[in-house]
């Protein structure tokens, strides 16, 4: 039909550029889109304000498109005049109008509705994500806390992973395994989906949709933080266990965890075993910290790279990629600004005394004992420690996630758009 080309062609001219298939747009014949057809075209400098009354107006016939190298994109000609409005006045946030009403800076997507099966889903996908990636890394582990509870013994990851082997034998690179898999297993399990809902439901219940749409930074954290401190009511009891066991493997080595957790738990007869959460303030900090930057820096990242390289959404194999790049980025980030937060933790875990010791008060003492250098003892192992693993969370967590038919558009928030009723 003549002039279909063109109306299509001004239609996709509309989109945000990255959203343009400029390459199919290239493509076709300059006189194609350039053709015209039934519409009846308009006498005045710019659209008229309603097409209610003639919808032929709606693509007259004096507006073209046009190829812009600069941006490497289709554009309009003559120029549509646009400005801004905004969306919400609470919210302050800008959006271009025009004639069709405000431009969005990216296409609507559809919304599933997240039942109990698929926040179950969610936690399995996690659990066995963390589970695979901190198994892998559990030597790593073991030399960074090892840096950290015996300042001064090794010279780096390398000489630290040698002398442990060494002195102690390979096996002594495994101390805490069942602690990390039984701990981590649950993060995994708890973190994810309770991410997810927060994050649904501050942006759903709590917040309106354009209020919650203009602050999705601030929703991102806020639900990454209540996520970490979920999965740190099972992980600290687990994780004060990891750490006896890695620093003083001949007093905790053949207990287990259970017995590990057993002892712990009756250091103190008055404290019983609230004794085992001596160390939450500090790993709640820890984690509250970490968790809300990991999941704010991945997704950013991850929008960063497919908004410059907008094809990798094309495969699963690139995809895929791009998480695991995101989240190496994410668990990089994540692992300097808890730094301080970790070694606290992991100072206070390795005191005998009982009672449970704030982030302040732990922070006091460590800097009072050792020197404020020592809140960033071991922050490069801790780092590439970090980045591998979030990097392999973030990577199976998307294959395992798939596996069970959740896709990221599964969990997208959409800006609804409501038409009024005809009255």
């Amino acid at each position: 039909k003549p002039g279909a080309i063109r109306d299509i062609a001004l239609l996709f001219a509309m989109l945000p550029a990255v959203y343009q298939p400029t390459d199919v747009l290239l493509k076709i014949d300059r006189g194609e889109i350039k053709a015209t057809g039934t519409n009846k075209g308009t006498k005045a400098e710019n659209f008229p304000p309603n097409f209610q009354e003639d919808f032929t107006l709606l693509l007259p016939s004096k507006y073209d498109v046009m190829y812009i190298e600069s941006t490497k994109s289709f554009t309009i000609t003559p120029i549509i005049n646009l400005f801004e409005i905004g969306i919400n006045e609470n919210s302050g946030s800008p959006a271009i109008s025009t004639t069709f009403g405000p431009l969005s800076s990216q296409p609507l997507s559809r919304e599933r509705s997240l039942s109990l099966d698929v926040y179950a889903l969610l936690g399995i996908s996690g659990g066995a994500g963390c589970a695979l990636t901190h198994s892998l890394v559990i030597p790593l582990d073991v030399v960074k806390t090892r840096v950290q509870t015996n300042p001064g013994q090794y010279k780096g990851i390398f000489d630290g992973a040698a002398t442990i082997a060494k002195e102690e034998g390979i096996n002594a690179l495994l101390l805490g395994a069942q602690a990390t898999l039984a701990g981590y297993s649950w993060y995994g399990i708890s973190v994810y989906p309770s991410y997810a809902f927060f994050k649904r439901f501050i942006g759903e219940q709590l917040l309106s949709s354009a209020f919650a749409i203009a602050h999705t930074n601030e929703v991102a954290l806020v639900a990454g933080a209540l996520a970490s401190v979920v999965a740190s009511v099972g992980l600290t009891p687990i994780e004060a266990c990891r750490i006896r066991t890695v620093a003083q493997p001949e007093v905790y080595r053949d207990m287990g965890l259970l017995g590990t957790l057993n002892v712990i738990g009756n250091e103190d007869i008055e404290l019983g075993w609230k004794n085992l959460y001596a160390g939450f303030p500090s790993l709640v900090t820890r984690q509250v910290i970490f968790g809300s930057v990991k999941f704010l820096a991945f997704e950013r990242a991850s929008e960063a790279i497919f908004s410059a390289w907008p094809g990798l959404r094309d495969a699963t194999y690139t995809a895929l990629g791009v998480s695991l790049v995101a989240g190496g980025i994410s668990g990089t980030l994540s692992s300097v600004v808890s730094q301080p937060a970790d070694s606290v933790l992991t100072y206070v875990a390795k005191q005998s005394t009982s009672g449970s010791l704030g982030i302040l008060e732990g922070a006091k003492m460590m800097v009072e004992e050792e020197g404020f250098e020592s809140l960033f003892r071991g922050l490069g192992s801790r780092s590439v420690w970090a980045g591998c693993i979030i990097a392999g969370q973030f990577l199976l967590y998307d294959v395992f996630r798939a596996f069970f038919g959740i896709s990221g558009d599964d969990l997208n928030q959409v800006l609804e758009v409501v038409l009024p009723k005809n009255t």
